[in-house]
């Protein structure tokens, strides 16, 4: 019976095998004329499949260590003859163990990984050839469409007629991404394991194979690479190309690390993102020294984690964003999320979120260059403009206040006012005197903040009060091969002088010490700006102290609502949190002055401002006094000894 129920299995099997061969030619016959005719695809040259020659961005913070590296970890590439055939073995049992046999797309391991991802009930294998990974690394995007998927398929197949396979896997191994900024396997092999290509183990082929899955995630996460080399062993055992027992003495082996835990993860990428270093055909290394402040960097990573931690599922916020800079743009510090390994998406540059009540900064010092006064009195009652009928946070009206009061407590109807007396267009103008290069249009909800930001940009707007000039545009690199060699801000930064400096310190300081941003004040003098989207979707706080400028966000990467967390609440608290910490170790933490690398003129020719008459509140009347009895005319009698007046009721007892 057993062999009887043998017999029927290979008997399947042999079936199963067959209909996928059948299916791979009669694919092969049709999609071969269809991708020839189809065509979607640009000319291109072979030299694009040529392995990238971009040098290496070795990246020192202030104190002169190294903390990352970027760009090109690059070497030259690799010949097939002095690839350990082992590592050969490990990179096609794992990603494409037809490789030989098919031409460029291959139906079955298709079939095969949609199988396996049905059964496991999520994605565990993907379909695409090494070819096809060569397509996508040299000549395509990443994105996930049909499009792409079909011009993939075509010029996998051009390839495969053009190039011999060997070929093709040279090319491969010379262009892969393996993590840590590294392209090639001889860039790869020196990094992880100071070795040569051809001295590699099974163990450390085993791995660096690995990585090719999700380089930056497994790098980070040192178990899940230990587990997704073990699956390369695994998988070499079914592909015939490793015993049983010699699987059994196979252990994992920890790639070499000078660095330690990575740190400045966020700053590294947005930096190296600034750069374009061109492709010379050199691949020596290339020092960038960077403003990068590894204290710094580790009081902001632990107030958000200290922060999020305690109370931020509770109140429904996942993620945060923070800017550390100086008054003259130079970033010290950055978090882009509250994990580089799971994400790195940076929310502190890439994202654009709405600013909220920070956003008000613009409002009021547009409306100063129109002629208001920080100790004039404002109406905040309702107002309506067409149909838009803005109400103010806490659904309180307060008659007449102070504009100091207006501001620090963010009164919304205030803000329109002044928008709509100072004019849409110099809001808009200050907000991009100021550094805010997003596109705003001229509404009037404009005075909110209902159009997206991101954190860099708020937060060099609020160094420009700060430094008294304006613009102010983030920098990191103080040099490269030697240090300062470029350490001065961008040319055109602080170019002119912020005429209204002061009145903006005044509301600022006013909003840390009574108003929406209590929970930001410190021991010494702090100045800064809550602001909340609507329904709690955002929450930012940016300000500073001393020359420290700080911004915070709060928020969730799909725009859920949090549970009432205001600019006030978490993001302060973080923003406060890592200012104490900060105020202890930072020497440079000095009071505000003028920065002396800007040349803060006067500037000539700007346009008039002007407020519009009504817009503030007329003075109050002064009391009412009543009228003066008559009186009736008596004798004075002079008294040589004039006792004491007495008051009160004593006194008119005994006068």
């Amino acid at each position: 019976m057993r062999k009887t129920h043998a017999i029927a299995l290979g008997l399947g099997v042999t079936v199963v095998s067959s209909l996928l061969t059948g299916a791979a030619v009669v694919a092969g016959v049709v999609a071969i004329p269809y991708l020839e005719l189809a065509a979607p695809v640009r000319d291109f040259s072979y030299s694009e499949l040529n392995p990238a020659s971009e040098r290496t961005l070795v990246l020192h913070d202030t104190a002169g260590k190294v903390f990352a590296h970027r760009g090109g970890c690059v070497a030259e590439p690799v010949k097939l003859s002095e690839v350990p055939p082992l590592l050969i073995d490990a990179l096609l049992s794992m990603e494409d163990r037809r490789f030989y046999s098919h031409w460029g797309v291959d139906p079955v391991g298709v079939a095969r990984a949609a199988l396996e991802n049905r059964a496991a009930g999520r994605i565990v294998q993907g379909g695409s050839t090494i070819t096809q990974q060569l397509v996508k690394y040299s000549l395509l995007s990443s994105d996930r469409t049909l499009e792409r998927k079909k011009k993939e398929a075509w010029l996998a197949l051009a390839i495969e007629l053009s190039l011999s396979k060997n070929e093709i896997l040279e090319r491969y191994l010379s262009s892969a991404y393996f993590g840590r900024g590294c392209y090639g396997l001889r860039a790869a092999a020196k990094e992880y394991y100071k070795s040569s290509v051809s001295n590699l183990s099974l163990p450390q082929a085993a791995y660096l194979v690995a990585l090719l899955k999700s380089p930056t995630y497994l790098v980070e996460n040192p178990k899940a690479a230990e587990e997704r080399a073990e699956a390369v062993f695994n998988a070499m055992v079914a592909n015939g190309k490793l015993s049983t027992s010699q699987r059994s003495g196979l252990k994992f082996e920890k790639p070499h690390s000078d660095e330690g835990r990575p740190t400045g993860s966020y700053y590294a990428d947005w930096l190296a993102g600034t750069l374009q270093v061109p492709r010379t055909g050199d691949y020596s290394p290339l020092p960038v020294r960077t403003w990068f402040d590894r204290d710094l960097q580790r009081f902001a990573d632990t107030a958000v984690d200290t922060v999020l931690g305690e109370v931020g599922e509770e109140r429904r916020a996942s993620q945060a964003a923070m800017v550390v800079m100086r008054p003259d743009g130079r970033v010290l510090a950055m978090v882009g999320g509250r994990s580089h390994a799971d994400s790195q998406f940076n929310r502190a540059v890439q994202a654009r979120r709405q600013p909220g009540s920070s956003f008000k900064l613009f409002v009021y010092l547009a409306a100063l260059r129109g002629g208001l006064k920080t100790d004039s009195a404002v109406s905040d009652q309702p107002i309506k403009i067409g149909d838009y009928n803005p109400q103010n946070f806490d659904q309180r009206y307060r008659g007449r206040v102070s504009v100091e009061r207006a501001f620090a407590s963010s009164i919304n109807t205030v803000a329109i006012r002044l928008s709509e007396g100072v004019g849409r267009k110099p809001v808009i103008d200050a907000a991009h005197d100021l550094g805010i290069s997003s596109p705003m249009m001229p509404q009037p909800s404009l005075a909110l903040g209902v159009f997206e930001v991101s954190l860099l940009e708020l937060t060099s707007a609020y160094a420009a009060v700060a430094a008294g000039a304006y613009p102010v545009k983030p920098w990191a690199i103080s040099g490269f091969e030697e240090e300062e060699a470029f350490g001065a801000p961008p040319g055109d930064s602080g170019q002119w002088r912020l005429e209204k400096q002061q009145d903006l310190l005044r509301l600022l300081r006013a909003t840390v010490e009574r108003g929406s941003g209590r929970r930001a004040r410190l021991q010494v003098p702090a100045y800064g700006k809550t602001g909340t989207s609507q329904e709690y979707r955002d929450a930012w706080f940016v300000g500073f102290a001393g020359n420290l400028v700080v911004g915070v966000w709060v928020g969730n990467d799909d725009f859920t609502p949090m549970k009432r967390v205001t600019g006030g609440s978490l993001p302060a608290e973080i923003w406060a949190a890592f200012m104490r910490e900060a105020i202890e170790l930072d020497d440079n933490l000095e009071e505000l002055s003028q920065v002396a690398a800007f040349p803060a003129e006067l500037r000539e020719n700007s346009p008039e401002v002007q407020l519009a008459s009504g817009v503030t509140a007329p003075k109050a009347a002064a009391p009412r006094q009543r009228p003066a009895k008559k009186s009736t005319r008596v004798r004075r009698v002079e008294r040589s000894d004039p006792a004491p007046r007495r008051r009160g009721l004593l006194g008119r007892l005994f006068r």
